[in-house]
């Protein structure tokens, strides 16, 4: 009973966890569409006065979080819709002809992206997921996080030094 290499190899590379994935890449393309009205309602709410730092900065770290969940959601598609012959096509694509014929299992990580495939003498090696999407993902997430920081004390600020407008009866 000979079967070919590649259905020796798991069957998928996430099974149920590509239903919740793709669950996650639907909720990501949501918040993405949400974040940018909100950004672009905010812009225009102040089209009449000019725009404090913390404004510039509150912009930017909404579209690093849009970037951060884009750059995931493009990553995870790599992941999630791999089939057997896929899979085994991004293994010889990333390790050579040598290595994918020894490949007997898959593996698929979410956080960080990335897509494994295992070795029957023992190591393993990524495949599948562009290199730049974890590195990216990783910087545009701290500029998001230090953006908003920034944005919030630089809004403390400006309201603890503007004047106060107090009513007479």
């Amino acid at each position: 009973m000979s079967e070919e290499p590649s259905l020796l190899a798991a069957d998928s590379a996430g099974g149920h966890d590509s239903i919740l994935l793709l669950f996650i890449c639907l909720i990501g393309v949501i918040v993405i569409f949400t974040l940018i009205g909100i950004l672009g309602s905010g812009v225009s709410k102040r089209t009449g006065r000019r725009k404090t730092l913390a404004d510039w900065l509150g912009g930017i770290a909404l579209l690093s979080v849009c970037a951060t969940i884009a750059l995931y959601i493009w990553g995870a598609l790599h992941v999630m819709f791999m089939e057997n012959a896929n899979m085994r096509e991004e293994c010889a694509e990333a390790g050579g002809a040598a290595k994918a014929a020894q490949v007997d299992r898959y593996e698929a990580h979410y956080l960080p992206l990335r897509f494994t495939c295992h070795l029957d003498e023992g190591g393993s090696y990524h495949a599948a997921v562009p290199g730049y999407v974890n590195p990216a993902m990783a910087i545009a997430f701290i500029l998001a996080i230090a953006t908003g920081a920034v944005s919030v004390v630089a809004r403390d600020q400006d309201r603890s030094t503007s004047p106060t407008v107090t009513r007479g009866r």
